[in-house]
């Protein structure tokens, strides 16, 4: 269970859940599957790509979101909010003991995102970014429009987005440290609702 981290502000999730989780690449959580031990996997996989990560997960331990890593809503399968609605909402079913593996391809964009995220539901921005960060194997560059769209649903009034663009260079996945450059706010009018892509555990 090493590389976990949790949100020990005495908050939690509606079954007791406190974000215990980890982030990881697609190859790391296959390979590495037995010995992270996780006991809910949720996966971030672009459409139109193979899956090779963790199989033969129950259908209730493994979520399935299909989406690209793009900042733009308007490209083909950018992330939107029916995908932060499911994550949540996996998040909600999970029992207060479980292990949550977040994994995207690298484990660089949207799994930070996601992360940070679920994190923030529980602690302040700040903090949630902070959490994600030491749960991550891999210098993160936090998906920004994952993360406006938790802004947005965690009704945060831009603190995430600022948390994360103090935090980290966009793009670069290097921390920046907090101060050193001015952040750049997002247009939420341009954050548009859609179908998101969902699938059960192959």
């Amino acid at each position: 269970m090493a590389g976990f981290i949790e949100a020990r502000s005495g908050r939690h999730y509606a079954s007791g859940w406190p974000a215990r989780l980890i982030v990881r690449g697609q190859s790391e959580a296959r390979r590495l599957f037995a010995a992270i031990d996780p006991t809910h996997v949720l996966s971030l996989k672009a459409p139109g790509l193979s899956y090779l990560g963790p199989r033969d997960l129950a259908p209730d331990r493994h979520l399935i979101l299909k989406l690209d890593d793009v900042d733009d809503p308007a490209a083909i399968a950018a992330p939107n909010r029916e995908h932060v609605a499911a994550a949540r909402a996996f998040a909600d079913g999970l029992p207060a003991d479980s292990r949550l593996l977040i994994h995207g391809l690298q484990g660089v964009g949207r799994a930070p995102a996601m992360a940070i995220g679920l994190l923030a539901a529980l602690l302040p921005p700040n903090e949630a970014v902070a959490a994600a960060r030491a749960g991550c194997s891999q210098p993160p560059s936090p998906n920004r429009l994952l993360i406006a769209l938790f802004d947005e649903e965690l009704g945060l009034g831009g603190a995430l987005v600022e948390a994360c663009n103090t935090r980290f260079v966009p793009g670069s996945g290097t921390l920046r440290r907090r101060g050193d450059q001015t952040s750049t706010s997002f247009a939420f009018d341009m954050l548009e609702g859609g179908e998101a892509s969902t699938d059960e555990a192959p």
